[in-house]
Formats: C-alpha cells, sequence, structure tokens
C-alpha cells in the first residue's frame, strides 16, 4: 500500500508561490511554466488562485473531480 505523506509529494513545482524559494520574476514564470507543461493549470499564491489558459480542453472538470473537490479543506487538495 502506497503511503502519501503529503499533498506535495507528487506535486509538480511549486503548488503555493509563497513557498517559492528563491521568490525572483524569473522563478515565478519558471514555476508557472513548468507546472503548465504537466497540464497544472492552477497555482496559488496565499489564497489567491493563478490560472494558466491552456487553450485546450483537459478533462479536470468531470463529475468525479467536482466531487472530490466538495467540502474539503483549502490546501488539503491541489489547486483547483
Amino acid at each position: 500500500m502506497e503511503v502519501k505523506t503529503s499533498l506535495l509529494d507528487n506535486m509538480i513545482g511549486v503548488g503555493d508561490m509563497v513557498l517559492l524559494e528563491p521568490l525572483t520574476e524569473d522563478s515565478f514564470i519558471e514555476n508557472l511554466r513548468n507546472r503548465f507543461d504537466h497540464n497544472e493549470i492552477y497555482t496559488y499564491i496565499g489564497s489567491v488562485v493563478i490560472s494558466v489558459n491552456p487553450y485546450r480542453s483537459l478533462p479536470i472538470f468531470t463529475p468525479d473531480k467536482v466531487e472530490e473537490y466538495r467540502n474539503r479543506n483549502f490546501y488539503e487538495l491541489s489547486p483547483h
């Protein structure tokens, strides 16, 4: 049985830019690019969600995905 110790274990890049070190314009853009390249179009910066338009459909708004996020705490799942 796989034990997941943290939401961050399988995260691409940094899911919350507040945690980005060092926080520079270049690191900010690079993190967004890295996440976008892996179809992670949502990234937190504190309690704000940044969305990068993928210009294509992604299977991220399915009924199963909506149910997964229903009644969950803010940082319990990845940005969405």
